[in-house]
């Protein structure tokens, strides 16, 4: 009985040391990740949250009344919480020293989980590093761990971590797209930044997928137009039509990863609408006139490209 008893307690520790090796952990690490690069490329303010109430189909009375409930809600927490802090010092001085130093040393103080808090973290990066050790450590098999780890040490401008994340991706997978962007960002942040990429590009094009698209436009500008024709292709050569890659593209079109192109992103979002009506990811926005579906030229777009190549 003693020997099974050891036994299990045994494999849970063993399961403690692989546990952040599944799949789900890896999942929500990469998500948390994703975030945090997203918060540290466009922070979060006053300012954006202004533009997001206003972006939204409100009448003045109605946006006046809704400015009004959140400063009484603001205004209620900052009670809330001057009330739990005296009373929380009100607790310390009642409690002997000594006992206050072992229960901090033991378990700390707990901080409440504040969505406004949590999203403007004052070093995004740091943070975002916190779930990335954990997959160096045991997923370093995953190609995905080196590649985020190069987006994160690409803003914190670590070269030499920079080089070692390509290096162990390319001796996983030499073809993959995301590879590529990464050796190329990495070679024009490097000491070959005033150098010619037209080598480079011709060699990402040959996919013509979205990364060769974005990567073409990163190494010249004047090829904005040839790179979003290649990310908006939807004709039938085009087979890998799924969700996934489809908001993908339409998500590229809006961080800015090909310029100012709202126009383009409206006429793909349309277009995409038309082939998934039912995804909520190309729906029209709430306050849009219904008015003819507007599609892509795919076919002047593939003469572009076929005589650009």
């Amino acid at each position: 009985m003693r020997k099974m008893t050891l036994r299990a307690y045994v494999d849970l520790l063993r399961l403690e040391d692989i546990l952040r090796r599944h799949a789900f952990y890896f999942k929500a690490a990469r998500s948390a990740i994703e975030i945090y690069l997203k918060l540290y490329d466009n922070p979060l303010t006053n300012e954006s949250k202004q533009q997001e109430i206003n972006s939204e189909n409100l009448s003045a009375k109605e946006l006046k009344k809704m400015l009004s409930k959140q400063r009484r809600a603001q205004k209620k927490a900052k009670l809330e919480e001057e009330r739990k802090h005296a009373e929380r010092e009100r607790q310390q001085k009642n409690q002997k020293k000594k006992r206050d130093e072992e229960e901090e040393e033991a378990s700390g103080l707990k901080e409440e989980l504040i969505p406004e808090k949590l999203e403007r973290v004052e070093n995004p990066l740091e943070e975002a590093v916190k779930f990335l050790i954990p997959l160096k450590n045991l997923v370093a098999d995953n190609i995905d761990t080196h590649l985020l780890a190069f987006e994160i040490y690409f803003r914190k401008g670590k070269f030499l971590l920079m080089l070692q994340s390509v290096k162990r991706a390319f001796a996983i997978n030499s073809n993959n797209p995301w590879l590529h962007e990464c050796l190329i960002r990495f070679s024009k942040s490097g000491k070959y930044k005033k150098g010619p990429y037209l080598h480079l590009c011709l060699f990402i094009l040959k996919c013509l997928g979205i990364s060769g698209a974005k990567m073409m436009y990163f190494l010249d500008k004047s090829r904005q137009e040839k790179a979003i024709a290649i990310a908006t292709r939807l004709d039938e050569t085009i087979k890998d039509k799924d969700v996934k890659t489809l908001i993908k593209v339409s998500e590229a079109l809006l961080d800015g990863s090909f310029g100012n192109c709202s126009s383009q992103y409206e006429e793909y979002r349309m277009a995409c609408h038309n082939l998934l009506p039912f995804t909520s990811a190309f729906l029209p926005a709430v306050n849009e006139v219904d008015s003819p579906n507007v599609a892509l030229n795919h076919t002047a777009n593939y003469d572009v490209l076929a005589n650009e190549i």
